[in-house]
Order: structure tokens, then C-alpha cells, then sequence
């Protein structure tokens, strides 16, 4: 029998799609109820290869991804970990972005999509739980290839039947629902929405929260705090029976349901999503001048549980002890007015130890959105609602409407009339987007240029390592009645301490032969190899030392790949490895032999050929909303 016949050019063809640049984005939620999603935050995509000889991969490829979803338990996901193509952390809203280059031996097949979860949205900082990987499908990337590689974006949203499932496995229960007039059916905006659990002997509150600009709300709580054997519940079986109180942020009643409510069909034993529809027979007085401002968040941070922000604490986030950099998102709670009068905001900041406090200035700011304008437009039939988007900081584009700062005070959109008028503003809850960069002096780039791999970034003399800066900021309102001067100023919020780093480095990778200059580097990342010396084309026998240098104040993870046949070969060097020098946190290089990265295989074992080495750095850094990604630097060898 005659076997397949490949040419030259189909060889090189395969060569460039291996070495083609894949990037795979998008977005992943979970489905609540039909009108009720979350975003899978902070979460960690895996992507794998499909199991060699594995003949159904074309068929789950096509299948419904409602029939390929599967929670796999410890051993399954470890069974896994040999195919694993690569792994990357979603921002706070569900977000990805990774990027499949040569270092990873993909040539755009299908590809294994799972989340792992340490815990999902709504779960209380330190709740135990164990995590859980998800399996979600097998995907065909469609690529659209391009001057800088291909790309394919992928949104997708887990069904409420499986997600729920998910987050039963957690322990974690939610009522998502909205408040409504009945007769209009427009939302109503402000008012406390209250969940209790209809027991037998006494009824329980189940969890409390306010409405946003959309009449929506959300309560999460726990299985525990309502399973069978706790003291405040005697039931045997199922959840709660659920009804609800409505009212005012001044305590008003709005609607009051009978507890017999918790006892019908729909209510009783709600699941660990429920979702509701609330109406109210009357509007209430506008909320807003009983919504209190308040500064409470850097991006997806509450600042008083998830950053380390007390006078004595690290200013880095509680989970994963990251710095902050850059532009930073700070928000809260907002209302258009204070009691009853126009509301102004404005920012303050000082360093750790300063006696004095400095006005954010609107040349601090970067521009961002604070809410949306709407108006009914009844010249069409149906009537439609047209939206612009409020920014504060930069140039307004041509669909959005500025927000004029009042010297250094910012002031809230008064607009109120959504069928009459310009229209009505309602608050997002963003208050600025703060360029950490310019609260302090982050320049010049340390100079680095003196070292080469495996050695310390400390070396040149007077070059150091720059060390987090610590801020507090706080937030300032005032009420500006028509007519009349601004009332005295009131603090709604203090950070008192948050670590902030924006220095950038300077270095000249593999100086010794064709030195590639990194200028205004996030981190310091370099490798070579001892066996190259001078000219770097020297062939690889029987001997291999891999010199890396990682450095950055807030190190991450760092890790050596060795790729070829055979590979890829990994390893994460620690000080306690042979020849590993400096901290795991802050500054590590040294030399590792190639023994210690394949764990045992030796060099003259390697097939000749050619081979990538990689070093991976990490950095503990944030935005509050995104992480960086990691910094590499590679080099190549020939062996025999």
C-alpha cells in the first residue's frame, strides 16, 4: 500500500501555523434565570488538548454545549493535566484574553474548554468551599488570521440548569429579581428589598439590598444559613419559602407580602437561584436624596475587606497580594442630589506619613463612564428609549455628553425628565479613573542595563529594586443649591492604604550577542544560557544550564520551559534549588541544569534537534478590574 505523500511545502506550512500567534478572547457568565446572568469573575479558564485518538472530538465539537457541560471532581481535572495548552485568570467581569504563541505546540485544532472555580459570585470573603473544575466543551476555533496572527472571540453564557447546579455545589444561593410599577411596568429605582424565609415556629430574613437604575436586585446567602439542624430553621427538607417586604431607603412600606406567600407553589423551596418580579401599585417619592454617596471600591475591590488597607496593613488586595498601577476605577455609591440639593464629589490623596492632602485635579483623570443619559423618543412607534453615555476625565466623543468639572469638584447630572426634556441621568456608580501615575514621581526607568542573565537585578551599583508607594485617598461631597454657595464638605469614603507601584526598568536582554534593549519593562525578565557564551550559535552536547534573572517588587510566578521533542519540560525555581539565588517574592536568578527542569532526563538524551527555552514571570499587579499578563523572554538551542 502506498502512504500518504506530504511535499516540502506542506511541511512548511505546518512549521508556520505552529509558530502562527493564536489570541482567543471574550466573555463567560452564568445564567441565573432568563433574564438574570453573572459574570464568571475572577475565575480561571484551562484550555486543553483534545485526548489523543479520541475519535469524538469532531461530534462534542458540534454538539450542543447544553449536552457537554460536566463537573469533574479532583481526579478527573488531574487526569487532565497533561494536555493542559495553557490557563489564565478572568478579570472582574468575566473577561479573557490568552494568547497561544510558540511556546504553546498549537496549530488552531479544537481545543478543550474548562472554568475552575475556587468559589462564584456572591460568596462571602473566607467561606469555606471546596473548589471545582467545570467542563464546558470542545470548541473549533474559528480563526480569522491576520497581520499579527489569528484571532477568535467566544462568548458564552453557562445555562441556569447546569450553573445553578455549580453554585449548589458551593453552597452559594441568590434571589435575583426586579421591582416594577404595575400598572407601567417602568422600574423602580432606590427602594430596600427585603427576602424572609417562612418557617414554622419563626420567620427569618433571608438578606437585604436596593435596586439599581433598572429596578434589578440581588441577594446571595448561604445553604448554612438555612439547612436543616440550624437553630433559626426546623424544616426537614428543601430551601426556603420565600416572600418579600418592599420599602423606602427611609423604611416606608411599599409592599408587604402576607408570610402565607413563602407557602405557594413558586415560592417554596426556591433553589439555589431563584428569581422574582416584584410590582408596586404606587411610585414612591424619588430615592435619591435617600441614597447616601459613598466611596467604597478600586475597581472590583470593596476596600474594606478585599484590599489589606489598614494603616498597618501591605495596601495590596487580601487575595493573591497584588499592588495596584495605572489607571485605577474608584466607586461606590452614588445620588444625583444631597439632601434635596445638586450633589458635587470631588477626590483627595496623600502619601503614607504626609500631613497635608492634595486635590485630585482633572488633569488626573482618564476619561470614564459615570451613567446614562435616557429619553423616550415618541416620534417612533413603538416608542424607543435612546441612551448616551455621562464621562468624566478627557474628550467627550461625539455620542457621549462631558461632565464640566467645577474647578476640581465634579458635578452630578441633574437631567430627571426621561419623556420630557434632554432627558434623565441614572448613575453606573463610577466616580473618576485615577492615573495612579501621577500621584507621585514613578520616573526614570531604573537602569538595569549592566546585567545579564543570572544575575542579580541589584547588581549595578546604586540600581535597586523600587519598593511600593502608600497612599491614602478619600472622597469629599457638598451639596450646590441654585442660587446659593456651596454647603461645607462632607468625607463619604477614606482608603487609608493602598500600595501603589508604576516604576518601569530598563535592560538589554542577552547582551552578550544580539542584545535586545526593553525599554520602560514591567518587570525584569531575561534568560540565556551558559553554554552558549559569547556568540550564541554554539551547539548543545551533553551539557545545559539554563541562567534566568526574574525581578519585580511584586514577583510572581516564575517558571523555565524547556520545549521540543520529547517536551515540553517545566519547572517553577525556588532559592532552594542548586544555584538559585535572591527571594521568591522580589528578585530571582541564578543557573538551573537542564536535570532539574526534566526532572532527571539528561541532555545527551535529548533528540538532535532544535529546542525554545522560556522563562515566565509574574507580576503582582492590578488595575482593580485586570491583572497583566506575564513577562517572557526566550531563546533558542540546537542540540548535537
Amino acid at each position: 500500500m502506498v502512504g500518504p505523500h506530504f511535499s516540502p511545502d506542506m511541511h512548511f506550512n505546518r512549521r508556520l501555523l505552529r509558530a502562527m500567534r493564536y489570541t482567543f478572547f471574550g466573555h463567560l457568565c452564568g445564567q441565573l434565570c432568563s433574564d438574570c446572568q453573572e459574570d464568571l469573575a475572577h475565575a480561571t479558564l484551562r484550555l486543553y488538548r483534545p485526548k489523543d485518538g479520541d475519535d469524538q472530538v469532531v461530534a462534542r465539537a458540534t454538539a450542543d454545549t447544553k449536552h457537554t457541560h460536566q463537573i469533574l471532581d479532583a481526579a478527573e481535572a488531574e487526569q487532565k493535566a497533561d494536555r493542559l495548552l495553557v490557563e489564565a485568570d478572568l478579570d472582574s467581569e468575566g473577561r479573557f484574553n490568552v494568547v497561544l504563541d510558540e511556546e504553546v505546540d498549537y496549530d488552531g485544532d479544537a481545543i478543550e474548554v474548562d472554568v475552575y472555580l475556587e468559589s462564584v459570585p456572591g460568596m462571602p470573603e473566607g467561606t469555606e468551599a471546596g473548589p471545582l473544575q467545570v467542563s464546558i466543551t470542545t470548541l473549533q476555533p474559528q480563526w480569522r488570521k491576520g497581520e499579527e496572527g489569528a484571532r477568535f472571540g467566544w462568548e458564552y453564557c453557562i445555562p441556569e440548569r447546569f450553573w445553578c447546579q455549580v453554585r449548589g455545589q458551593f453552597g452559594a444561593w441568590t434571589i435575583c429579581g426586579d421591582v416594577i410599577l404595575c400598572e407601567t411596568g417602568a422600574p423602580v429605582e432606590g427602594v430596600t428589598v427585603i427576602a424572609f424565609d417562612r418557617d414554622w415556629i419563626q420567620d427569618d430574613e433571608v438578606g437585604i439590598a436596593t435596586t439599581d437604575g433598572n429596578g434589578r436586585f440581588r441577594i446571595d446567602y448561604l445553604q448554612q444559613d438555612f439547612e436543616p439542624g440550624t437553630v433559626i430553621d426546623v424544616e426537614l427538607v428543601g430551601g426556603p419559602d420565600l416572600y418579600f417586604r418592599v420599602e423606602t431607603p427611609a423604611g416606608q412600606p411599599l409592599l408587604s407580602e402576607d408570610p402565607s406567600a413563602g407557602r405557594r407553589s413558586s415560592r417554596e423551596n426556591a433553589g439555589p437561584c431563584f428569581c422574582v418580579d416584584l410590582c408596586l401599585d404606587e411610585e414612591p417619592d424619588d430615592p435619591d436624596p435617600e441614597v447616601y454617596p459613598a466611596f467604597t471600591h478600586v475597581g472590583g475591590y470593596d476596600f474594606q475587606t478585599d484590599i489589606d488597607s489598614g494603616p498597618a496593613g501591605t495596601g495590596e488586595t487580601v487575595r493573591g497580594g497584588r499592588a495596584f498601577h495605572r489607571t485605577l476605577r474608584l466607586n461606590g455609591i452614588m445620588s444625583k442630589t444631597l439632601n434635596g440639593n445638586p450633589l458635587e464629589y470631588k477626590f483627595q490623596y496623600r502619601e503614607r506619613g504626609a500631613s497635608s492632602w492634595k486635590n485630585v485635579t482633572p488633569s488626573q483623570l482618564r476619561k470614564m463612564k459615570i451613567g446614562t443619559l435616557e429619553k423616550v423618543d415618541t416620534s417612533v412607534s413603538p416608542p424607543r428609549i435612546r441612551t448616551k453615555d455621562y464621562v468624566v476625565g478627557g474628550t467627550p466623543d461625539s455620542d457621549e455628553v462631558g461632565v464640566t468639572p467645577n474647578g476640581n469638584w465634579i458635578p452630578m447630572p441633574q437631567k430627571s425628565g426621561i419623556f420630557s426634556g434632554d432627558g434623565s441621568f441614572v448613575p453606573n456608580h463610577n466616580q473618576i479613573q485615577l492615573d495612579s501615575r501621577t500621584l507621585a514621581t514613578f520616573t526614570p526607568a531604573v537602569d538595569l542595563t549592566g546585567i545579564d542573565a543570572g544575575e542579580s537585578a541589584e547588581a549595578p551599583s546604586g540600581a535597586s529594586l523600587v519598593q511600593n508607594k502608600h497612599f491614602e485617598i478619600k472622597m469629599l461631597v457638598r451639596e450646590n443649591p441654585p442660587n446659593s454657595s456651596p454647603s461645607a464638605s462632607t468625607e463619604v469614603g477614606h482608603l487609608e492604604n493602598i500600595a501603589i507601584n508604576n516604576r518601569l526598568y530598563d535592560y538589554v536582554r542577552h547582551p552578550n550577542w544580539m542584545g535586545e534593549p526593553v525599554d520602560d519593562g514591567l518587570a525584569v525578565a531575561m534568560v540565556n544560557l551558559k553554554e552558549l557564551g559569547s556568540g550564541g550559535c554554539e551547539g548543545i552536547e551533553d551539557a545545559l544550564n539554563v541562567r534566568f534573572t526574574a525581578a519585580h517588587p511584586n514577583l510572581g510566578n516564575v517558571g523555565i520551559t524547556v520545549e521540543g521533542p520529547g517536551g515540553p519540560y517545566r519547572t517553577s525555581p525556588t532559592p532552594s534549588d542548586p544555584n538559585v539565588n535572591g527571594s521568591r517574592d522580589e528578585n530571582l536568578y541564578g543557573s538551573i541544569d537542564f536535570q532539574n527542569i526534566s526532572g532527571g532526563k539528561k541532555v545527551e538524551e535529548l533528540k538532535n534537534c532544535a529546542y525554545v527555552v522560556t522563562l515566565s514571570v509574574g507580576v503582582l499587579l492590578t488595575n482593580g478590574d485586570r491583572v497583566p499578563s506575564n513577562r517572557h523572554d526566550q531563546i533558542a538551542f540546537c542540540k548535537g
